[in-house]
């Protein structure tokens, strides 16, 4: 009883072996109450405030997601992302997923706002939703089609967007090893019902993708891919950038975006 008395009191001095990675304060940059930011190296998967990954941590109680596509507002074109940005007030915005070769409509189903602006579903078996109809539903999720059917998200949200899964609920890895290759702007969800707007710089098949998403501390369960390649854009309102190194030039223009306003002013 005495040696076990003992070894109980050397494991309460011992400090706790929790990884560094797994401290939240060790990962993520406060940008504003409920934005955070962090950066990680893919090949190490480690913070690096260089890194090639950059993620963005999105409070929904204090934030509020928006999807705008082109159309009257735009004069019926797409804009730059931080046009995009000053024209609609947005603090951080990400593509809203892959376009038709028309450069406008989104190539999956999509309602916004309770409007359906693409009608035609296709076999990508993710969708991102918002803006419930109940208030005490979630105010956003990423839901696996062959899970929740279509059509009830869309009787609960105003806001689906069809895209191409990534990884499954609960952090299940979709892809096969190898692959093409290419820079990916994505969109997860934590298991706290968190966004995390994704963009990785470096050239990595979706399986190596999925696969550090999975190994770092963003407690990730689900992921859709938004765009690849050059077309694949984050911007962040360099006056809350809090040092961050996003791409340089304002890219390409962009018929559908993904974008964040205040929801409640910070406290």
């Amino acid at each position: 009883m005495r040696n076990t008395l003992f070894l109980l009191l050397v494991l309460l001095l011992i400090p706790s072996a929790v990884p560094a990675g797994n401290d939240d304060r060790a990962v993520w940059t406060r940008l504003a109450t409920g934005l955070e930011l962090a950066r990680f190296d893919t090949r190490t998967k480690k913070v690096d405030a260089a890194g090639d990954l950059l993620v963005l941590r999105v409070d929904p109680d204090f934030w509020e997601l928006r999807c705008l596509q082109a159309g009257s507002a735009t004069e019926g074109q797409g804009l730059k992302l931080p046009e995009w940005g000053k024209r609609f007030g947005l603090v951080a915005a990400i593509n809203a997923g892959m376009y038709q070769a028309d450069r406008l409509t989104h190539v999956g189903f999509s309602q916004v706002g309770g409007r359906v602006t693409n009608s035609a579903v296709n076999d990508y078996q993710s969708a991102l939703a918002f803006d419930a109809v109940n208030p005490t539903d979630v105010p956003f999720g990423i839901f696996d089609l062959d899970e929740t059917p279509l059509g009830e998200l869309r009787r609960r949200f105003r806001t689906v967007v069809q895209n191409l899964r990534l990884v499954k609920h609960s952090g299940e890895n979709r892809w096969q090893p190898l692959g093409s290759q290419w820079a990916e702007a994505a969109l997860g969800e934590d298991d706290r019902g968190r966004p995390l707007f994704l963009y990785c710089s470096t050239p990595l098949s979706m399986y190596e993708f999925n696969e550090v998403l999975l190994a770092l501390p963003l407690e990730l369960v689900a992921a859709q891919h938004l765009e690849g390649r050059s077309q694949a854009r984050i911007w962040i309102d360099p006056a809350g950038a809090a040092g961050a190194v996003v791409p340089r030039n304002s890219g390409p223009v962009l018929p559908n975006v993904i974008g964040i306003t205040r929801r409640t002013e910070e406290e």
